[in-house]
C-alpha cells in the first residue's frame, strides 16, 4: 500500500507483479479492488508490473466534495503523481468506464507519460454536453446527496434488484464525493479535433450491448476510436457494460496481444 500527495489530495495505489508497467484505473463507484476481484491481477501479474490506483473520490484515496476538484487536469495530474512517485517515466494505461474517460484525458494532456492506452467502454465525451446527459448527471447528484441508499433505491426502481456485491460496493462510497464527480462530468467534453490529434497507440473496446452509462455507449466508443489516428477498436459481441469488465477472460487476450506488440 502506498500514497502520494497531489496538491493536497492523497492518492492510494498498490503494486502487483513485475515487467512493463501498466497503470489500472477503475470505473465510477469502484476501487482498485475491482481489478483484483474480476481476475485481472492474477492473470497479468506474472507478465506486467500492475499499478492499481484508487481514483480520487473512491477507495482509499481522498474524497473532495467540490466538483472543481474533479477536472480533467486534476485527475490527469493524479496519474502523473503516481508515476513520479514510482520513478516511472512512461507506462501503459488501462482504464475501464470512468477510468477510460480519464485515459482519454491523459492521452490528450500528457501523452509524454504513456507507452500506450487501453480504454474500455467509454467514449471521448463531446462538447457541448447533451441536455439529456446534463439532466442525468445533475439528477444523480441530487439523489446521492440524499444518501447512497436513496440512490440505489432509485436505480432498483428502474433496473430491478441489484446484486448484493454491487449494492454493497455502491453503499461504501462517499455520497458527497460521488455527487461532486457527477456534476464535474458536465465539463469533461472535448472537441473532436483534440481526439484527432491524440497520437498515442490505443486499444479501445466495448460490449455490443453496452447502453450504460451513456445511451449508445458502444456506438459512441466505436466512433471515438474512429477519430483517434492510432486507435484500434474491438467489439465484444453480446456483452454489456458489466460483463465486458467482469468476464475478464474475454478481454485479457485482446489486451495482452496489444501490449506485447508494443513491449517488444
Amino acid at each position: 500500500m502506498a500514497r502520494v500527495d497531489n496538491n493536497g489530495v492523497q492518492i492510494h495505489y498498490e503494486i502487483e507483479g513485475s515487467g512493463p508497467p501498466v497503470l489500472l484505473m477503475h470505473g465510477m463507484g469502484g476501487s482498485l479492488h475491482n481489478w483484483i476481484d474480476a481476475g485481472y491481477v492474477e492473470a497479468l501479474k506474472g507478465e506486467f508490473q500492475l499499478i492499481l490506483v484508487d481514483s480520487r473520490g473512491f477507495g482509499e484515496s481522498s474524497k473532495p466534495q467540490n466538483p472543481a476538484d474533479y477536472t480533467r487536469e486534476a485527475k490527469v495530474a493524479d496519474v502523473v503523481a503516481v508515476l513520479d512517485d514510482l520513478g516511472i517515466k512512461q507506462a501503459h494505461y488501462w482504464g475501464y468506464s470512468m477510468g477510460a474517460s480519464n485515459g482519454w484525458a491523459v492521452g490528450m494532456l500528457r501523452p509524454d507519460r504513456l507507452l500506450s492506452l487501453v480504454l474500455g467502454a467509454y467514449p471521448a465525451l463531446p462538447v457541448p454536453v447533451s441536455e439529456r446527459n446534463r439532466v442525468k448527471w445533475e439528477s444523480r447528484a441530487k439523489l446521492m446527496t440524499l444518501g447512497m441508499d436513496v440512490y440505489i433505491t432509485a436505480i432498483e426502481m428502474t433496473q430491478g434488484k441489484m446484486p448484493e456485491v454491487a449494492r454493497q460496493r455502491l453503499l461504501n462510497n462517499d455520497a458527497g464525493a460521488y455527487a461532486a464527480q457527477q456534476i464535474a462530468n458536465i465539463n469533461w467534453g472535448t472537441p473532436e479535433s483534440a481526439v484527432r490529434q491524440m497520437t498515442v497507440r490505443t486499444l479501445i473496446y466495448s460490449g455490443t450491448e453496452d447502453e450504460y452509462p451513456l445511451p449508445n455507449n458502444h456506438l459512441m466508443s466505436k466512433y471515438s476510436a474512429s477519430l483517434a489516428p492510432n486507435a484500434t477498436f474491438v467489439a465484444l459481441d453480446g456483452h454489456d457494460h458489466t460483463t465486458a469488465f467482469q468476464q475478464s477472460a474475454v478481454v485479457i487476450p485482446h489486451v495482452q496481444k496489444f501490449l506485447r506488440a508494443i513491449s517488444k
